[in-house]
């Protein structure tokens, strides 16, 4: 008798343990507790919970008149991705990266199959260019793009994009659609 008690005490115990750990996983993602991912620079990327996650032809970027379909990269993995292994990008799209704070971010281009202009944003303006980053990577010396300043927001485009609608840094940026971080 003791010993089938003891099977019980065991058979509850281990599902508690489910159940406790269930209840602590979905706080972690669900419950508006607010941890931040961590981004591929090891700085924290922006909660998942106040970023679009359907983005439509409303979702832009305008730097003077020049106005950007952006996609807005959302999770750890999207950061760390970005728009590497894609064939190209649309003439007129972009990528947006958003961070919590300005900071020097460092970038790559690993797996990319076309180059890219980098616009790093802050406070509504641009406030440097990374022209021409190139596809070539090497994985023992890796090329990283970084502001000249703190950027809370990169802009990746097409290259050429820059030179081609005369984005210089100390232009304006708005956001349409997007959530600004506090």
């Amino acid at each position: 008798m003791a010993r089938l008690r003891s099977k019980l005490r065991m058979k509850y115990l281990a599902l508690a343990a489910i159940v406790l750990t269930g209840a602590v996983l979905f706080l972690l993602n669900n419950g508006g507790l607010n941890f931040y991912r961590i981004a591929a620079s090891g700085n924290a990327a922006i909660p998942e919970s106040i970023l679009p996650k359907f983005l439509d032809s409303a979702t832009t970027v305008s730097i003077g008149s020049t106005e950007i379909l952006v996609e807005i990269a959302t999770t750890t993995a999207d950061i760390r991705k970005g728009l590497s292994g894609r064939p190209s990008l649309d003439p007129r799209s972009g990528m947006l990266f958003m961070f919590p704070k300005p900071y020097m971010y460092k970038f790559w281009m690993s797996d990319m199959l076309f180059p890219l202009d980098m616009i790093w944003i802050d406070n509504g303006i641009v406030v440097d260019i990374s022209p021409n980053a190139t596809t070539t990577f090497n994985p023992a010396a890796p090329n990283f793009y970084f502001p000249d300043e703190p950027a809370q927001y990169v802009l990746e485009v097409n290259v050429g994009f820059t030179a081609t609608h005369g984005i210089v840094p100390g232009d304006t940026v708005t956001f349409k659609n997007i959530p600004l971080l506090p």
